[in-house]
């Protein structure tokens, strides 16, 4: 009986959200640091690696680690590069990597260094053409690879034959530390540490074969730093990101014709049949969908009135999903007044 009830509930679960269909939102998020809207032009600049002096305990650690010597300095640039790349798609910013007649020096650690002196962001500023600096602080990467075996037993011509499979996995934590410097009014906007981990597994016959599978781990390293750097751009810029919203396109002929015109972007079109459609029906879950549909549309129109008014309409008439959703178009219409603000430039 109980396993009758659970099948029962699961066929039911999968028969909801098969009503429901998806579109993507092609939209500028914010961004989580509000950068003075004087600033419209960065440059950017390495300076993680320690003095010669400081550096044998780097070296060190890279012996016994893994890392490999110089590992960190080459893998730093990429972070740059990433924050470059994603600064490139920026619709406010423009970013040029700064030229610099003066060597910057930090910790060769995750530790930042104290803050630059503002004589010498000023002058590389103005050298290079720029409203602000974001400086590479800190850089400090951690590698470990593991390797296992187990036993697997398989049929073959009707004996039993047991195989050892090896199974490696290569584990990569990378982390940044940034500043960005605006010298006009000496003011750190930004003082920011964060990390990523990336991990890849393989497997094979032997132990050789298993770890050869496994990507370089410079290149690892490389790769999750320029990830980081592309994660930093978005913290401090707005950037294009895609939003799915579900909706209901199947069920009867209303909802499919409605997700017809949703597909052919025809809007206007979708709103027309499923506000009839709420505005005739006699049944209330019908009058629930066809509302929480229409403040989908509304949202794809970027009309936030009309898309919470039309989400309420779904809660009134009992659409469970609606709650949740009015929460996120509330969140939406604070977005934009965020980006909207950001997005000002004196």
């Amino acid at each position: 009986m109980k396993k009758r009830l659970k099948l029962f509930l699961l066929i039911t679960v999968v028969g909801l959200s098969s009503c429901m269909t998806s579109t993507v939102l092609d939209v500028i998020k914010p961004a989580d640091v509000n950068v003075p809207a004087e600033i419209t032009t960065f440059a950017v600049v390495q300076r993680n690696e320690a003095r010669k002096g400081e550096k044998l305990g780097k070296r060190i650690e890279g012996l016994f680690s893994g890392e490999g010597i110089g590992m960190d300095k080459r893998s730093a640039n990429y972070a740059l590069r990433g924050l470059i790349l994603q600064l490139s798609k920026s619709p406010r910013f423009m970013i040029k990597e700064a030229h610099t007649t003066e060597q910057l020096y930090g910790t060769g650690t995750r530790n930042m260094a104290e803050p630059l002196e503002w004589y010498l962001v000023k002058e590389i500023c103005e050298a290079n053409n720029s409203d602000a600096l974001i400086v590479v602080e800190a850089f400090d990467s951690d590698i470990s690879r593991n390797v296992n075996h187990r036993d697997v037993t398989k049929t073959v011509s009707g004996g039993q034959v047991t195989e050892r499979v090896y199974n490696s996995k290569l584990t990569v934590t990378v982390e940044v530390g940034w500043r960005i410097y605006y010298p006009k009014i000496q003011l750190i906007v930004d003082n920011f540490n964060h990390e990523r981990t990336n991990s890849r597994r393989t497997s094979g016959a032997t132990e050789i074969e298993s770890n050869g599978k496994l990507p370089q781990k410079e290149s690892f390293v490389k790769l999750t730093a320029r990830q980081l750097g592309e994660e930093y751009g978005r913290r401090i810029s707005p950037s294009r990101v895609n939003l799915r919203r579900s909706y209901y396109g199947s069920g009867n002929y209303v909802f499919k014709k409605g997700k017809q015109k949703i597909i052919e972007k025809n809007y206007d079109a979708a709103i027309d049949i499923w506000l009839n459609q709420f505005e005739t029906t006699l049944n209330q879950k019908t009058k629930g969908k066809s509302a929480y549909n229409l403040a989908v549309a509304y949202e794809v129109k970027a009309d936030y009135q009309n898309a919470i008014y039309w989400a309420e309409e779904a809660i009134q008439n009992r659409n469970r999903k609606a709650k949740r959703y009015l929460t996120i178009l509330k969140d939406r219409v604070e977005e934009e007044r965020r980006l909207e603000k950001q997005m000002k430039v004196d």
